[in-house]
Parts: structure tokens; sequence; C-alpha cells
């Protein structure tokens, strides 16, 4: 395994979650103005605010898979090939309003509906072609980038000895054509991710005025000003939007206290809400705004190191820990409990797909370990993990419970920026891992963290089963049936405890009863067009 490579997988996570200790996403429910008891269809017209953390940025290309903030405006700015809804199964159009595959799944074709950029100008397949190279050049630095990577030519793009990606296609000015090395029944899904939103390139390499700042969109909305700390964005030429406009005030990094005063003052219609003020949103509003996010934290083995060759140490180590009490002590009202691999809010999510090998049992912890060290001589553990407050409590807490147990531990912390390169040194033992899977599919946990080889399996997890189950899933079109293979996958992987789950993070946000149908993806995104204010 390339470890440079695979530690870009971690990094999102790693760095959103010292920055905020959660990662956000909202969906609202009746209480938060979802829209129950309205007294009649939508209404045309009016200007949604909203309060979010100030993105870095407002290029699709460079937001980062973790900032629900910068993922936000990109889905609002900018539409992708095609889009996906909370928990769907299968993507929908978008700028693209049909595809094909070749009986084999290699070979995609893409044909783009009538649709402009909030210039005016045509969408047409170049600009499709365009922006998908221009993600896949930032290379091995880029998660996005990375989940590119099966498209053929893109390696010899990547290092610069080829001027394009040969496997990506102009047919004609309505037509694209993307050719893949391997099978992957999912490519519609991930080409639903916000950082894949089509851009014009004559906007992008404009000298003025910044794309990243005041940017030409492909999506629902258009920028149209930025004023001090809010940003304005209309309806988008030819767009199908019920709202006027979004009035986005941005706020500080660890600002969003200010952001639920103003919505408590009513100066807003929706807000995050901050990690400390959580409990007092939900005594208020209710938490119908509380929602599983796709980011998910671990402690995974080592399994390249002889400490972990018994399976049963493992299921010791993840027996001896009460996950629940936990992630309630360390992340109240901000995370729920971890059962599996497969996040809630994504196709496939099964509650307890580990079952009784990952139930909290002090007692069959203990007669594990009399099995497994018949003599006593349990090893040390080091729990490997970053700095950090949070960070420091459920390290601390995993420590206390294997001592409770009889297992010796030695915590062994280091700064975050050291952290991701350690964690695939070979010299981890049980190490936090953080997962996002960027594209609302199984596949895009399953894989990337548990086949043979692959960049990010920092864990050194193999077995042909499971790879066996993900070739298959990529290679089913019936999205029955592929769902099904990921989720056997899961419980293979499961079944030989390569992890112990501990946490997925939750959005809290709330919403004015004004506000109907905002429900956003579990990637912390919302459809615009649909949202209307009554």
């Amino acid at each position: 395994m390339n470890g440079r490579r695979a530690v870009v997988g971690l990094v999102a996570v790693v760095a959103l979650l010292v920055a905020t200790g959660a990662c956000t996403k909202s969906k609202t429910k009746s209480t938060n103005g979802s829209g129950a008891g309205k007294t009649g269809g939508p209404v045309v017209g009016g200007t949604l605010r909203i309060g979010i953390e100030k993105p870095s940025t407002l290029d699709p290309a460079a937001v980062s898979p973790g900032a629900q903030s910068e993922l936000l405006m990109a889905d609002l700015l900018f539409d992708g090939l095609t889009s996906m809804s909370d928990g769907a199964t299968t993507a929908s159009p978008a700028i693209a309003k049909s595809w094909t595959n070749s009986p084999d799944l290699k070979v995609w074709t893409f044909v783009l509906r009538d649709a402009r950029f909030s210039n005016g100008r045509t969408i047409g397949g170049a600009d499709v072609k365009y922006s998908l190279e221009r993600v896949a050049k930032q290379g091995p630095t880029s998660v996005s980038a990375l989940k590119l990577e099966g498209i053929s030519g893109y390696a010899a793009f990547q290092n610069g000895s080829a001027p394009e990606i040969t496997g990506i296609k102009v047919v004609d000015p309505h037509t694209v054509e993307i050719s893949l090395d391997n099978p992957l029944a999912v490519l519609p899904e991930v080409l639903a991710a916000p950082e894949y939103g089509i851009v014009p390139r004559e906007a992008v390499e404009a000298p003025a005025p910044a794309f990243a700042t005041a940017p030409v969109g492909s999506g629902p909305f258009a920028f149209a000003a930025a004023t001090g700390p809010v940003v304005k964005l209309v309806r988008a030429t030819n767009g199908s939007s019920y709202l006027d406009a979004i009035e986005v005030h941005e706020y500080d990094k660890g600002n969003l206290d200010t952001a639920y005063d103003d919505f408590v003052a009513g100066r807003l219609d929706w807000t995050i809400v901050p990690n400390d003020r959580a409990e007092d949103a939900a005594q208020r509003f209710g938490n119908g705004g509380f929602h599983p996010f796709d980011a998910e934290l671990f402690y995974a083995f080592n399994l390249l190191d002889p400490t972990f060759a018994d399976v049963r140490f493992r299921e010791a180590i993840v027996k001896a820990v009460d996950r629940t009490a936990l992630v309630r002590a360390v992340y109240p009202a901000q995370a729920v409990p971890l059962g599996g691999i497969i996040p809630a809010g994504v196709a496939g999510h099964a509650d307890d797909p580990c079952g009784s090998a990952c139930a909290f049992d002090p007692e069959g912890a203990k007669a594990l370990l009399a099995q497994a060290f018949p003599d006593g001589s349990v090893p040390t553990v080091n729990i490997d993990y970053f700095e950090g407050a949070g960070e420091e409590a459920v390290a601390g807490t995993i420590a206390s419970s294997l001592q409770a147990v009889g297992i010796p531990t030695n915590k062994r912390p280091l700064p975050p920026d050291q952290y991701d390169q350690f964690a695939v040194s070979g010299q981890q033992q049980l190490f936090r891992l953080g997962a996002i899977g960027v594209y609302p599919s199984p596949d895009g946990y399953v894989a990337p963290l548990f086949a043979t080889g692959s960049r990010d399996n920092a864990i050194g997890f193999t077995s042909s089963g499971v790879d066996q189950l993900i070739a298959t899933a990529r290679s089913t079109a019936d999205p029955v049936a592929r769902t099904k293979a990921y989720q056997d996958a899961e419980q293979q992987i499961m079944g030989q405890v390569p992890i112990l789950p501990i946490a997925q993070f939750l959005t809290k946000s709330v919403a004015a009863a004004r506000v109907h149908d905002l429900a956003l993806t579990v990637n912390g995104t919302f459809a615009g067009e649909k949202v209307w204010i009554g």
C-alpha cells in the first residue's frame, strides 16, 4: 500500500474534527419548519436567510468533503451531471438528462439537457470534460480527484504525460462518454458529489473576478453580490426554484454561537447549531434538525502488527468498550454510536452489522482473553490518536475500558499535523481513523477502506471473499442486488473485527416555521430549488 496516498483519505476528516469536534448536516421536520401543517402548495418568491461558517472557497473543485458550508454553497451554485436525494440508492438527472452504459459497465454515455451557466451560455460536453479534468489535475492531495482515478487515462493525465484524460470523450456538444478501466456500476452516484459541479472555462481562467469568490455557476442559484459577511444568491436564469433569493450570512470559524443567537432573534431562517448550544436547541426547538452526517469515527487495528493476529484479542478489545456510554459522554447531542461501516443516510445501512462480536460485554472480553492468552501474558496495546480535548476523552475511555478487563495500554497522542503520516507508517497499533465517503454510496466506504491494496486501506485488511463481493457489486447493474453485495461485504468485514466503531457525527440545525421542504442530503447539502417560504 502506498502510504502517502492512503493518508489522503484521512485528511479531510482529521482537519474537520480537530476544528469542530463534529461534522454537520441537517434535515428538518415539522418542529423546524419542514412544511408539516402547511395549508397549500409551494409559494413562489421570498428570500431565505441562512447562517453558515464562512467557506474558504466557492469553487466546487476546491471544496473539502468534510466542510458543510463549502459543500452547501457548491451545491446551490453548481450542478453536476447527476444528483442524489437523501437515502437514495441511485442517482437522478441534473446536467445530464439521461445516461446509458455498456453491458460490462465500463463505458457510460451521458446526454445533456438544455442547461445554461448563470452568464447565459449553454453548457456543453466540453464543459463537462474541462470540469472533471480540472478536479483530476489536483492529484493525490485531493480526495475528490482520487475518486476519478478509475477513468481510463487518469494516471497519465495526472502525472503530466498526457494532455487530457482520454477516457472522457466529447461525442458531440450534448453528449459525453466516460470510459473506465474496470466496471463501476456506481459511477452516476460518484458524479453526484458537489465537488464535480460543472464550471465554465472562461470564467475560471478570467483574471477577474476571482472564481473562488465570485463564480459563474451552473446550479439553481447564481452568485449576485457579496456585501461584508452577507452573500446574495438569486434564482438562476431559466431556473425553477421557488425562492427569489438566498441570503447567506457567513460567520467566522468558531463563531456559530452568534449565528444561533441571530436565529433565536429572528434574523435567520435556518442555521447550523454549534456543539455547545446543541442541548439548548433541542430543548427550544426539538431535535428534528439533528440528523446523521456521512462522517464516521473508528479506532482501527493495524492488522499487519502481529499483536492483533488473533481475532479473539480484537473481539475482546471491542467488547470491552461501552460505545454508547462513550458517545453520550464525549459527544452529547453531537453524534450517535456507530455499529458498522455503511453510515445512516446511505443506501444499504444496517443498524448492527457487527452483531454480538461488537456488543459491550466485559465478562465476554475476559473470557476471550483467557482463551487467547491462557498463560495470562496479555500484550500492551498502544492507543494512537491526535491531540485535542475530545480525542483525549475518547482515547482515555478506551484505555480505561481495556484496563478494566485486563488489557494493559499505552496512550500515544501526536500533534494533528504529524498524525496522518504516522497512521500509515506501519508503527500504529489501535489507531484513530476517520472516514467520509465523498459520494453517498456504500462503495465509498467499503471499497476504499477494506479492498486489498486500496490506497486508503490503512488497516492492512485483506480478504479474497470481501474483494470478490466488492468486485461483484461494482459489476452489478441492478441496484438492489448491488446493495446486497455491499451489505454482505460489510458483514464479512465486521465478522473479522478489524475496527472498533465509535461514532457517526450529526448535524445540528434549526429552521424557522416558515421554511418548507428544506431536506438535506447525507453530505450536508440541500436542493435549494425545492425550498419555499410560506
